[in-house]
Order: C-alpha cells, then sequence, then structure tokens
C-alpha cells in the first residue's frame, strides 16, 4: 500500500472514529435532564397549555380567528 493509500485510509477510520466518539457523548450529555430543553419537561409543557388557553381565550374576547 502506498503512503498516500495509508493516509487517507488513516484519515477516514479517524473521522468514523471521532463521529461515534461524539454520537455517545452527545446521547449521555442528553441522557441529563437538566441538559434537555424546557418545554420537553412536564412544567414546560404545563406551561405551553397555560399559554394556549390564554391565547384562545383572547383571540375570541377580540373576536378574532385563529391563525
Amino acid at each position: 500500500m502506498s503512503d498516500t493509500g495509508l493516509a487517507s485510509s488513516l484519515n477516514i477510520v479517524t473521522l468514523v472514529a471521532v463521529l461515534i466518539i461524539a454520537a455517545i457523548l452527545f446521547l449521555y450529555f442528553m441522557r441529563k435532564r437538566s441538559n434537555r430543553h424546557p418545554m420537553d419537561t412536564p412544567r414546560g409543557k404545563a406551561a405551553e397549555d397555560m399559554r394556549r388557553k390564554e391565547a384562545e381565550e383572547e383571540r375570541r374576547e377580540e373576536g378574532r380567528p385563529k391563525l
């Protein structure tokens, strides 16, 4: 195998290894609840429901159609 063939193979193997490690670290990071998006928690969903109900009431009061 020539030097360029060995170097290109090493580059591809290194890239794949780094991507696999990055994916594993990302999954480990997302396991913690505090690292998730706030709206994905039960409190976030409750806040979204409350905001939606208030917006619907405001639309009804002003006579605006639902978007």
